[in-house]
């Protein structure tokens, strides 16, 4: 008997199937938190920086409106070029922050916004200080702060648009 799709699919129950799509989903969740155990949570740090026009930049997160989602990529990122689309349609609801973390200059990363056209604001991290503060060590990272000033959610790799939007929406009626 020939390996086929159709003989692989009858082997599969729908139980069976459900099983493994819940395995995936614990290990996807597990890995998010492992991936995610030395970012910062509770109250979100203040943002101070220079941005990218040369004016001094300041969020603080105590009294927000609404949720803010705080993004960090770098330019040499290539799962970070891929979120960039996600990023940006998100920007259209929600407040986004982004913070370009180890990527050079402040004149190499506002290149990069312009040759990549970016909308959302970008904030150079040429040092990677406000990442230290919050305990990123890989990127993309992303942190949904909700209107108390509070991170609510963290995440780090990849992450989906309807992923990002539910944790946004979360944060603010929760």
């Amino acid at each position: 008997m020939f390996v086929t799709a159709k003989n692989i699919l009858r082997k599969f129950s729908w139980r069976s199937t459900a099983l493994y799509f819940l395995i995936f989903v614990l290990a996807s969740f597990a890995g998010n938190l492992w991936m995610t155990r030395d970012q910062v949570q509770g109250d979100a740090p203040e943002i101070v920086a220079q941005s990218l026009t040369n004016s001094l930049y300041r969020q603080d997160f105590k009294q927000l409106k609404n949720s803010v989602l705080v993004y960090f990529f770098a330019d040499w990122c290539p799962i970070c070029k891929l979120q960039q689309s996600v990023i940006a349609s998100i920007d259209e609801d929600v407040q986004v922050i982004a913070i370009a973390m180890q990527s050079g200059t402040v004149e190499n990363v506002r290149q990069y916004v312009a040759d990549n056209k970016i909308p959302y604001l970008v904030i150079n991290d040429e040092h990677g200080k406000i990442s230290a503060e919050y305990g990123v060590k890989g990127v993309p990272a992303a942190f949904i702060i909700n209107p108390q000033g509070r991170i609510k959610y963290s995440t780090r790799g990849y992450a989906t648009e309807v992923g990002l939007r539910s944790r946004v929406w979360l944060a603010n009626v929760l």
